[in-house]
């Protein structure tokens, strides 16, 4: 897939997503992670693609393809969609997991002291809202 193609196709994905038509918002994405492009983008879309399915209320269907992304995203010592994931379990309420998740990042040779120290305070906050929901 050339370029400006590429660039054309997740800008109608953005408008169908903005115009609520997430049907066919999935059919383009669809259509793009299948293409000839990066596992770098192949990853990106599949974030996008887990948001739409998200909107659509379809929770196990996102968590699904948070973990394509992941499949994409592994040789390319990336962590963007594996980190997205832990947010996403955060958010629905499934500490326990994201968490684990996020600690587990702690532990990769391309994340930076920076990074960590970032890391670890979204576990302490994931760790605070849990405990206020538990509460």
């Amino acid at each position: 897939m050339d370029y400006p193609e590429y660039v054309k196709m997740t800008a109608r994905v953005g408008e169908l997503i903005e115009a609520s038509r997430f049907q066919e918002a999935v059919e383009v994405l669809y259509k793009l992670i299948l293409g000839d492009i990066s596992d770098v983008d192949k990853g990106a879309l599949c974030i996008r693609m887990a948001s739409v399915q998200d909107r659509m209320g379809k929770t196990d269907e996102a968590i699904a393809w948070y973990d394509k992304g992941i499949g994409y995203e592994q040789g390319c010592q990336n962590y963007s969609v594996f980190e997205n994931k832990a947010q996403y379990l955060a958010q629905i309420g499934q500490y326990k997991d994201s968490v684990a998740m996020y600690e587990s990042l702690l532990g990769l040779p391309s994340v930076s002291e920076a990074e960590k120290q970032r890391i670890r305070k979204v576990i302490q906050s994931v760790l605070s809202r849990s405990m206020r929901e538990w509460q």
